[in-house]
């Protein structure tokens, strides 16, 4: 039952944090940084556990995290004014 309540309670933890990051970045930024949560677990997948093999999907995955990422950054950028504090 460990290494379930553990995955659950780190689950619950990254829900709360983005709610604060959301609340204090506004959604442009805040939902955008979440999101960039996907960036990290692919890396970890292609990197540590080996998900995905052979160069084609690889460099698949990279030319997908790439148009997030830009993505990403161009939300970024519509955060105007002061964030809520």
């Amino acid at each position: 039952w460990l290494p379930g309540m553990l995955s659950g309670t780190l689950y619950s933890i990254g829900n709360f944090s983005g709610i604060i990051a959301t609340t204090y970045l506004g959604q442009g930024v805040g939902y955008s940084v979440c999101q960039s949560a996907l960036i990290v677990s692919g890396m970890w997948g292609i990197c540590y556990f080996k998900e995905i093999t052979g160069a084609d999907a690889i460099c698949k995955w990279f030319c997908c995290a790439f148009v997030t990422l830009t993505g990403i950054l161009w939300l970024s950028y519509e955060h105007k004014g002061d964030a809520v504090h």
